[in-house]
């Protein structure tokens, strides 16, 4: 996909909210090693003056602009599935389903002003800034597209005799090149290249490939007696594979807020322990302002698996008041669930697994009366 330019005169502000004069939303580089301030004495006054707005005073250069298309398409999506039931048995239900989900048009952001390339043709954003007078301008197009393709099978068996419960597995595969904007997860919002998000298309941020889940209800036969009646046992166990996630080079500076990649030259495959996850040398590091030639999230997480458990019961007096005791059980084996690994090659972490993405097991109790 080709993202053209188009002239500033064209652009219509996102939002006065964060724009001048209701947000001064200035970017400073430190060119050495001391800070620009401390906060012990005081923001700046020359941090809290208005720019003056005249582009040729050089003043926007260090404010970020926020802007949309005016002449953008509206977002389109187009939804198609065919799916079956099948009873069997007592109580028995068997269902498949195909979905099918195309959606165009979609925001993205990108850096208007990244600086175009140092020679036609060069995959680089080393040439000179294309609005000079200006600095950051986050650009909002609809642009974008993504696909998402996805098996669904399930086998239920309905409540009857004292318990029921459900297993279901889906194959998914989603795909887009415009993340979720204002988060970063697997891959960051702003692309490589304003000018061409073709390699930037790739598994979404929140793809799961495999997902299976099981879940149950059952009377519990502890007995008749007043204090064994009516116990009732629930639970859901859910497992996932990994989710995707792109390195990225925080030495190669394709433009403010752009995400600088390195080349992909070997496997990338590794241990996938908590200290190496990923074999980092087979990415190498490019000259700052070249566009490396990885795609985006083309590499996966750790899975992730938890069980939680309720146990229950309801005591009833005279068909109008209950007590009902309850125990939740989250991730009640205490599974460990690692987060993503760190993915700058140019950071000293890099591969290695420092966060997690679940908790670990917690339980509460709770009383509730009802009348």
């Amino acid at each position: 996909m080709t993202q053209p330019h188009a002239p500033l005169h064209g652009l219509r502000i996102l939002s006065l909210a964060l724009n001048l004069p209701g947000l001064i939303n200035t970017s400073l580089a430190r060119t050495t090693g001391t800070p620009l301030f401390l906060l012990k004495d005081g923001i700046p006054a020359n941090f809290l003056t208005p720019p003056n707005l005249d582009p040729a005073a050089g003043q926007l250069r260090s404010i970020r602009l926020r802007a949309v298309e005016t002449d953008a398409s509206k977002t389109t999506t187009q939804q198609a599935s065919v799916g079956m039931q099948r009873e069997f048995g007592s109580g028995f239900v068997l269902s498949a389903d195909y979905v099918h989900s195309h959606g165009s048009n979609l925001a993205t952001l990108i850096n208007l002003n990244q600086p175009l390339p140092s020679a036609p043709g060069a995959s680089d954003a080393r040439g000179p800034l294309p609005y000079p007078n200006f600095g950051f301008v986050e650009w909002r197009a609809q642009n974008g597209t993504s696909d998402y393709d996805g098996v669904d099978v399930g086998l239920q068996r309905r409540f009857a005799k004292g318990y029921s419960f459900g297993v279901s597995y889906t194959l998914g595969d989603s795909r887009d090149d415009s993340s979720e904007q204002l988060t970063t997860q697997g891959s960051n919002a702003f692309p490589q290249n304003s000018r061409d998000f073709s390699n930037w298309y790739g598994p979404s941020d929140y793809d799961v490939r495999h997902r299976f889940t099981t879940n149950f209800v059952v009377n519990l036969p502890l007995g008749k007696n007043v204090f064994a009646r009516d116990w009732v046992a629930s639970g859901v166990y859910a497992a996932r594979s990994g989710r995707p996630f792109t390195v990225n080079q925080s030495t190669n500076n394709v433009g403010q807020n752009m995400t600088g990649l390195p080349d992909l030259t070997g496997d990338w495959k590794g241990p996938e322990t908590i200290d190496q996850w990923f074999n980092k040398a087979a990415f190498t590091p490019v000259a700052s302002g070249v566009f490396g030639n990885e795609k985006r999230n083309q590499l996966r997480g750790p899975g992730f698996q938890t069980f939680d458990l309720t146990v229950q019961r309801i005591i009833r007096f005279g068909g109008r008041y209950g007590v009902t005791l309850r125990w939740d059980a989250f991730n009640l084996f205490n599974t460990t669930n690692l987060g993503l690994p760190a993915r700058n090659i140019s950071g000293g972490d890099v591969a290695t697994i420092t966060s997690l993405s679940g908790d670990a097991r917690i339980m509460q109790l709770a009383v509730r009366f009802t009348f």
